[in-house]
């Protein structure tokens, strides 16, 4: 048998107002909109954005979505060019930095945002060559 790669994954993730989240992705984060379907009430129903080949679509949830501020299950590793730079502008937008940039064990270079719902987005460049703490075994 013989195993083959995906070509491309894209998730959904559910919100309450994607026009709002649509305008935080493109306006601050810098993500460009390839596709969108709007509702009989005039607001998005859904909407896919794209960022450095990255792909990503939000739907309107059917039901309204949980408001306690933890951090949802579900996390965007986004691979960029310069995660410095991108940092900087970023920060410049204002946008609100989770977790600041840091090399991590994996080799890659890191900063974190949270979205207005709670997604976690990892920025990423990989920059160095994994050296896993001790006791960590890479397979």
């Amino acid at each position: 048998m013989t195993k083959s790669a995906a070509k491309s994954l894209m998730p959904i993730i559910a919100v309450d107002s994607v026009d709002d989240i649509r305008s935080f992705y493109i306006d601050k984060l810098g993500f460009d909109h390839t596709m969108g379907v709007v509702g009989k009430d005039g607001q998005f129903d859904f909407v896919t954005m794209v960022r450095s080949g990255a792909k990503v679509m939000f739907m309107r949830s059917p039901e309204p979505m949980p408001k306690n501020g933890a951090p949802k299950a579900v996390e965007l590793y986004v691979e960029v060019d310069d995660v410095d730079g991108y940092h900087d502008q970023l920060k410049k937008k204002s946008v609100r930095i989770a977790d600041p940039l840091k090399t991590q064990w994996w080799g890659d270079r890191t900063f974190k945002v949270l979205d207005p719902n709670g997604y976690q987005i990892w920025f990423y460049e990989t920059t160095a060559e994994p050296k896993p703490p001790e006791g960590v075994k890479i397979v």
